[in-house]
């Protein structure tokens, strides 16, 4: 019986909107991180050993990591809440946060192209 109740809470945890918004914003800072390493670093690579398209890349990272934290916290808190009619919002986010993640660094690729 307690194997149950064990097994039936780990799956509600599993299956909680705060985990899965967590799971995404990881994979979503990740494929972030991969797109402004291999599009947009090429586009900043200057003529000299210049460190500063690599420090630019550390803040452009640093910059969507506290609206992550919070969009995260947000759900963790919806969750504690105990409000389930909360699915369509949440779709919704996922998909503006990887729009966010894709669309950012091609963006901003695109601004350092067009920008001679």
């Amino acid at each position: 019986m307690a194997a149950r109740a064990h097994h039936e809470s780990r799956v509600r945890e599993a299956n909680s909107f705060g985990k899965r918004m967590s799971t995404h914003i990881a994979y979503a800072l990740v494929v972030y991180t991969l797109l402004l390493i291999f599009e947009v670093s090429p586009q900043m690579e200057s003529g000299g050993m210049s460190i500063l398209p690599y420090f630019l890349l550390v803040a452009l990272v640093g910059l969507v990591i506290l609206p992550c934290r919070s969009l995260e916290r947000r759900w963790k808190a919806i969750d504690a809440s105990g409000d389930t009619d909360v699915g369509g919002a949440f779709r919704r986010e996922v998909i503006l946060l990887w729009l966010c993640a894709i669309g950012g660094p091609t963006l901003l690729m695109a601004i350092i192209w067009i920008i001679p």
